[in-house]
């Protein structure tokens, strides 16, 4: 199935997201329209700066060639490549309701406890970004945490962001039995895999799996693999490392990259296809502050809807 439109689209954030060195206030992208018996179903090309190997500019370049019909899907950058498979994933019959998510826990002590005491049940799983604050303070934040919700367990983020000597003072300080696993918490995976030895932290890998090179291989302590559609690409790619690491008994969870609500959607349907027995990592919806063409698949109400006639056709 050919796309029939190329959009471009900016998608105000009502928070700005700070990471990798970088603020972002909007995040812009592009999206292929697919038309099939009445009905439009979009995929969301939206490269994370700072993340991703690919720029938007080398993505709507190769988008551009590939509905002229002067270029192959092979040649299609990873947030590209994930656009086109994920907008004919959408084309077919979908299962509803849409996936359950883990809950992200993001900001100040204050900002994370308010957002703990926001959620409608008292989640057995969440995530929380760390490796943003002193160590010290952030040990605090997980007891102040686990404290206000005895059967949590954690999930950690820390983009890469400790020493491994700060790691090392947070894994001693920490109940382990209560943490899921940390997403790479050095700066290198030798350091996060020598972390492992030393204290037995349970490791998840994230930006690892995004390199070009990466082939799954199991690893002592990773028991998880946290995977981005977006940053790795295609469909077929997303798949041979899920069955891959499944085979070892490694668990993969489908995580977002603050894509539209149609992104969303996509990769929630990917989740219930290559890993239904994981809770996908989709809560960033609310840091975007409106849905684009479709209503959201969650129901959030209250979002302005930005209709297609308002985007920029590219193609």
């Amino acid at each position: 199935m050919h796309p029939s439109a190329l959009l471009h689209y900016r998608l105000p954030l009502d928070t700005p997201i700070r990471f990798a060195g970088q603020t972002l206030d909007q995040r812009e992208g592009l999206l292929l329209k697919f038309s099939l018996d009445g009905q439009l179903y979009y995929g969301d090309c939206c490269p994370l700066p700072g993340f991703s190997r690919d720029t938007l500019a080398q993505n709507q370049d190769s988008l551009l060639a590939y509905c002229q019909r002067e270029g192959d899907e092979a040649s299609l950058p990873p947030a590209a490549r994930f656009a086109l498979d994920s907008g004919r994933l959408l084309c077919q019959p979908q299962r509803r309701p849409p996936p359950s998510t883990v809950p992200l826990l993001a900001g100040s002590e204050k900002q994370v406890l308010a957002q703990l005491s926001a959620q409608l049940q008292p989640p057995r799983l969440a995530k929380l970004k760390v490796a943003r604050a002193p160590v010290e303070e952030e040990i605090n934040l997980v007891h102040r945490v686990l404290g206000q919700a005895p059967g949590l367990r954690l999930r950690l983020d820390a983009n890469r962001g400790w020493t491994y000597e700060q790691a090392a003072t947070f894994a001693a300080s920490v109940p382990l039995d209560r943490i899921d696993f940390v997403e790479e918490p050095c700066a290198t995976l030798e350091e996060s895999l020598a972390l492992y030895q030393q204290h037995r932290l349970p490791l998840a890998l994230d930006e690892t799996t995004q390199a070009q090179e990466y082939r799954y291989q199991p690893l002592p302590g990773v028991t998880a693999l946290v995977l981005k559609p977006t940053l790795i690409g295609g469909i077929d790619r997303l798949t041979d490392i899920v069955e891959a690491a499944h085979h070892d008994g490694v668990r993969c969870v489908l995580s977002s990259s603050f894509e539209s609500n149609l992104g969303l959607a996509a990769i929630a349907a990917l989740a219930r296809q290559l890993t239904p027995e994981q809770t996908p990592g989709l809560d960033t919806l609310e840091a975007t502050g409106a849905d684009l063409c479709q209503p959201n698949l969650w129901g959030v109400p209250g979002r302005p809807l930005i209709p297609e006639a308002q985007l920029e056709r590219l193609f």
